[in-house]
């Protein structure tokens, strides 16, 4: 069995207070891929979508 985590990197649909756009959004999923291989998980995943809510299309 492996275990892992899986996102599609969506960023927030409105600016305001506590959004994130799509380039902090991917500086953090980097970190979030790093720290998923420092404790040992098996897979990370990464969906894809074609539109502009998702920071990987």
């Amino acid at each position: 069995m492996e275990l892992g985590l899986y996102t599609f990197a969506d960023v927030s649909p409105q600016p305001g207070p506590g959004a994130i756009g799509p380039h902090e959004r991917l500086r953090n999923l980097i970190e979030e891929v790093e720290l998923a291989d420092q404790v040992g998980l098996d897979v990370f995943g990464l969906g894809e979508h074609h539109r502009p809510d998702y920071a990987a299309s």
